[in-house]
């Protein structure tokens, strides 16, 4: 009952208060400023506008307790997540944060600082190319501005689903230090500390200049799962450790230690000499946990230098520079040798094939061929992202007769270096180990009698030099600089019935060159079951935009504007927008848009480049049902056998290989520009209105529909599975039946296997999707006296209506993913802030709605029949919904001092199951949102103005 009344009171709410942004009723004596809210270049005095916006004060973000912009940006109810440097080690982009929204990808959310754009991640995350947010400093904002809608005809291109406008202080005076400190009250592993100093001098009224100076510094600790892992819910325990009934491990076998282990096993014979645990089976393990990162070593310096000066008669010049340094640190599990399995090297079909311990080996007794189970504790195993990010600009503005005019010209930057080790080096394997092509054929049996006993010795002491071969560093360099220039004209140009026409016009020239090298070893191919990426590239591009507001009538107000972009090699595209209010009343407002955007494909999609990397999780229709078939009668093998019988746990493990294999596999995947691709283009709509029923109110609600086509990507291999007979040839590689490495000749005619294993799909860049979503966003906010002190009461709430992704399999949209997996249709958040005196508490309601586990119409393995399949009940195939509390208090008392502490999640409230991502993601091992093992935590921030 009590679930329910949360989600109740939590709808009823959203609803009812729904809120985008609160606008604060300014003091009637203060003279009002006409400013520029994003969305437009023309100054205007009204805070509600045609184009739905919403604002994030200083104030609200210090309520948020959050400890980066990205952070930040996560709280919006608009915001559909996106890469993160906490999880994104398998990146192509490793090392940043990215924001989208409307759930259209990071590169189709444009982010700006101070009204112009900051350079792009020096690394492409496969082929999007998006702005890095840990780069920004989050102390230095005054506020920021969202755009929900797209702005193409403002902004250009990459503003299709919205713009994120950062604002940055102006005018500050003194100097002013800040420091907090973020921990996990349940585990205290989840540790962020931020620190940041913030001076200015120079009175803009009386000195006609002003300085401005910002260093933010924030470091986050690494956390393992070793120091979580007896945290995690236990009733993924109980589901998962079903597979194992009564062996007394964690999760069952998926969770047990591991027998890929050092020095090793030779199944069959025993451990290697010199373990140091055994399991009951007598095998050597290893604790896989030891090496599992939940959130990675993070340190960032970010700076900012802002000025400006009053050159006189009505002319000002300002100068800003932004600098940002980020590492990210990853802790990386150790490489594992054993198995029969497969994997795939880039090259020519090549594949580093898994081969036994020969009979002639001196640690092999058996007189013939083993398996040997090895994990390289030896090796160097990590990942490092180091990148540089850098804008300087100048310009001045002024007025001229009716108008004002400003220009500006920079440049900006960055420069990624990212290296990894861990992974085998194909040609270091064959000079350290030994070739594992040299072998039978038939019986798989090596020839080599001095395999594994060349550079590398087994559970031995091995040189640096031999373990460099062996695991070389490997990654990639980045490198992405910009020059651009500016000017732009507003002002009056007429009246209509005394009621101002204003006009804006601008141009803007770029100039980008963006480069990606892998290492040698990556560009080759030598790096066992990695991929690749390369760009080199550059381009000029242009464009010119203007905007009229018109005062149709006193009660309407019609506004136009379109921009031209021309970029190399297609022709000048025109996007054009047009808006407009109705004043109904006094108190309510009538408000729409149309508009129509453009994408140009960036340099990594167009220009010479190339992707190759490994789509993983992907389940076969052909070979999972029969691997899943075959795991199962390995595992009723397994159940009927003592615990001390050794082949209980290889059955297990066995069952748990071939359904990887089949229902979660890696496959390769090669890419190629494509020069002949096609602007993706965009059109969408808003329709609205915003009500103040009575004063220190309002309430606004939007609907939004965006439909995107001529989307550049390529086919998702589950699609080309779907419809594997209709693809050209070559586009899906399989392997003969005869190599099957998965099931035995005996195993593929008892299971009907018909099929040979994936071996890679290949193919380039094509315009080949369609997206169209569509939804509400609704918002109110009130303020109001009470008998303790002033109340402030603010929500927000997006209703996803559809969202669906067009199949060229079915010639047609595909289902309605609002409600699937990965897609609540409401989330929701409530505010309520008290100040009494010096002190201000505040109290923030987070909800999102129940989701189902599957996505669109090929994914069958986790519908409700698919669940049933699992032993998953009707009510683990979901996600349950989710509400979280959490409550700021902030104390002013001190001269020059303010005191804060921000406790997310109050209550202590884990998430709901996901048993999908445990499963796929987690390798039902750990789940996949930190959030259940780091439960209540508590953010202390001390703020001092030094006189």
């Amino acid at each position: 009952m009590k679930k329910i009344a949360l989600k109740a009171s939590v709808t009823a709410v959203a609803l009812t208060l729904a809120s985008s942004h609160v606008v604060a009723q300014e003091d009637s004596t203060r003279s009002i400023e006409k400013v520029v809210i994003t969305g437009s270049n023309i100054k205007r005095i009204d805070t509600e506008t045609a184009t739905p916006v919403q604002i994030l004060k200083k104030e609200d973000i210090a309520r948020l307790g959050v400890n980066s912009v990205k952070e930040a940006l996560e709280t919006l109810t608009s915001s559909t997540g996106a890469l993160s440097d906490i999880g994104g080690s398998n990146s192509f982009a490793s090392g940043a944060s990215a924001v989208s929204l409307r759930n259209l990808g990071k590169q189709s959310t444009l982010v700006l600082l101070n009204s112009r754009r900051v350079a792009p991640y020096a690394l492409a995350d496969y082929n999007e190319v998006f702005t890095n947010l840990d780069s920004l400093p989050l102390d230095a904002i005054e506020r920021i501005e969202v755009l929900r809608n797209g702005g193409s005809s403002i902004y250009g291109s990459d503003a299709v689903a919205g713009v994120i406008n950062i604002i940055t202080r102006s005018d500050f005076q003194g100097l002013q230090a800040r420091a907090s400190y973020d921990q996990s009250l349940k585990n205290g592993q989840f540790r962020t500390k931020t620190a940041s100093i913030t001076g200015g001098f120079g009175d803009w009224d009386k000195d006609k200049y002003n300085v401005l100076a910002n260093v933010e510094v924030f470091k986050r600790d690494e956390a393992l799962w070793r120091d979580l892992v007896d945290d995690i819910n236990p009733d993924y325990g109980k589901r998962f450790s079903a597979v194992a009934p009564g062996s007394g491990l964690m999760f069952g076998n998926r969770g047990a230690p591991s027998t890929f282990s050092y020095p090793g096993n030779l199944i069959g014979q025993g451990p290697v000499p010199g373990c140091a645990t055994l399991n009951a089976a007598g095998l050597c393990v290893y604790d896989r946990f030891s090496r599992f990162e939940a959130v990675p070593k993070a340190d960032r310096v970010n700076a900012l230098l802002s000025g400006k000066l009053d050159l006189g008669g009505g002319t000002e010049a300002f100068a800003e520079a932004l600098y940002s340094h980020t590492k990210t640190s990853y802790t990386s599990a150790f490489a594992t040798y054993g198995s029969t399995t497969a994997n795939t090297v880039w090259g020519a079909g090549q594949t580093f094939i898994y081969q036994y311990l020969p009979a002639t080996h001196p640690l092999n007794t058996t007189g013939e061929d083993v398996e040997l189970r090895y994990r390289f504790a030896d090796a160097p195993s990590y990942k490092e992202a180091t990148s540089d990010q850098y804008r300087v600009l100048g310009g001045v503005k002024g007025n001229w007769r009716n108008f004002d005019w400003e220009s500006a010209a920079g440049v900006m930057g960055s420069k990624t270096k990212m290296r990894s080790a861990g992974a085998l080096s194909n040609s270091g394997f064959k000079q350290e180990i030994g070739d594992y092509n040299n072998f039978d054929p038939d019986t798989f049996s090596v020839r080599d009698p001095n395999f594994f006993n060349h550079g590398y010795q087994i559970g031995k002491v091995n040189s640096p030099e031999v373990l460099n071969t062996l695991f070389p560093a490997n990654g990639y360099d980045g490198k992405i600089t910009q020059y651009f220039a500016d000017a732009k004209l507003t002002g009056e140009v007429g009246k209509i019935a005394d009621r101002a026409i204003n006009m804006a016009a601008g141009v803007e020239v770029r100039h980008e060159q963006f480069k990606i090298m892998p290492t040698d070893n990556l560009l080759q191919g030598d790096i066992v079951g990695y991929g690749s990426s390369t760009a080199d590239a550059s381009r000029t591009t242009e464009a010119a935009f203007a905007e009229v507001s018109l005062p149709v009538t006193s009660t309407l107000d019609v506004t136009a504007a379109a921009r031209i972009d021309k970029f190399p090699g297609f022709k000048a595209h025109t996007s054009p927008k047009l808006a407009a209010t109705w004043k109904a009343t006094q108190s309510f407002l009538l408000r729409g848009t149309l508009e129509s955007g453009f994408r140009a494909p960036n340099l990594t999609e167009s220009a010479q480049s190339s992707k190759f990397a490994f789509d993983n999780g992907v389940v076969d229709p052909k070979r999972c049902p029969q691997a899943q078939a075959l795991g199962q009668a390995l595992r009723t093998q397994s159940a009927a056998l003592p615990n001390s019988d050794p082949n209980k746990a290889l059955l297990l493990a066995r069952a748990d290989t071939v359904e990887g294999n089949e229902c979660a596999t890696g496959v390769p995947s090669v890419v190629l520009n494509n020069p002949n691709l096609k602007p993706e283009t965009t059109h969408m709509g808003t329709v609205g209105f915003v009500l103040e029923p009575i004063k220190n109110t309002n309430l606004s609600v939007d609907y939004w529909r965006i439909e995107r086509k001529d989307e550049i990507g390529i086919k998702s291999t589950a699609e080309l599975l779907a419809a594997e007979a209709d693809q050209p040839a070559g586009t899906i590689k399989r392997d003969t039946l005869s190599s099957d490495k998965t099931f035995t000749t005996a195993e593929q005619t008892t299971y009907g296997v018909t099929s040979g294993r994936l071996s890679g799909t290949a193919g380039s860049f094509l315009n080949v999707a369609r997206t169209k979503t569509s939804g509400i966003d609704a918002s109110a906010n009130t303020r109001f006296d009470t008998g303790i002190g002033r109340m402030d009461l603010g929500a927000n709430a997006t209703y996803l209506l559809d969202l669906k992704n067009f199949s060229s399999a079915l010639n047609s949209y595909g289902d309605n993913l609002a409600g699937r997996y990965g897609y609540s249709k409401t989330v929701a958040n409530v505010t309520a802030a008290l100040k009494t005196g010096d002190f201000t508490n505040s109290l923030r309601l987070i909800y999102q709605s129940k989701t189902a586990l599957n996505t669109d119409y090929f994914d069958e393995t986790y519908t409700s029949a698919g669940c049933t399949k699992l032993k998953w009940s009707a009510d683990e195939c979901q996600i349950k919904a989710y509400g979280r509390l959490d409550w700021n208090f902030t104390y002013t008392g001190v001269r020059d001092l303010t005191l804060s502490i921000f406790m997310r999640n109050v209550t202590n409230r884990r998430p709901p199951l996901d048993l999908r991502a445990f499963n796929e993601s987690g390798g039902g091992v750990i789940p996949q949102d930190n959030a259940d093992v780091m439960g209540r935590s508590v953010r202390v921030t001390a703020e001092y103005k030094f006189r």
